[in-house]
């Protein structure tokens, strides 16, 4: 498949597609907390957003954010990256994951984490083949605080 693809800091004007993609990833989120979420990753100095646009339309998202670790002090973790079912398989993936190493490139950063769901398959042959390496499989604990749900 050949798709043309611009990669751009994502925006409020992208809203509603990049919601649209988080419903195809499998998450529940309405509008306002859709809207919430984005307008704190676009304020924050820790993160930034991609959006990967084919045919005027948004077909994929990625959000890296600067960690502070312990190993190097300060890291790039992808902590979403999502393709449309349509346009899978044609580059967008990569494309957008080399945003994520440009930005973090150009933050002095050495190194990219991603965490990847153990029932996302696909991601798990994707993330390999542009040249990440499985490093550990973890367990993940959440507890509720103040009355919230899990």
């Amino acid at each position: 498949m050949n798709v043309e693809v611009s990669i751009t800091e994502g925006r409020t004007e992208h809203l509603s597609e990049i919601r649209g993609l988080i419903l195809e990833w499998g998450y529940s989120v309405n509008e306002s907390q859709a809207r919430e979420w984005l307008m704190a990753l676009l304020e924050s100095p820790s993160h930034q957003i991609w959006v990967a646009i084919s045919d005027a339309a948004v077909v994929g998202w990625a959000v890296a954010e600067r960690r502070i670790s312990i190993r190097e002090l300060f890291t790039s973790e992808i902590t979403g990256l999502v393709v449309s079912a349509n346009v899978r398989r044609a580059g967008v993936g990569r494309l957008l994951v080399q945003a994520v190493e440009d930005w973090s490139r150009a933050k002095g950063l050495s190194r990219v984490v991603v965490r990847s769901n153990v029932s996302r398959s696909e991601s798990h042959g994707f993330y390999p083949s542009i040249g990440f390496e499985h490093t550990k499989t973890t367990h993940v604990y959440v507890k509720g605080l103040n009355g919230s749900t899990l």
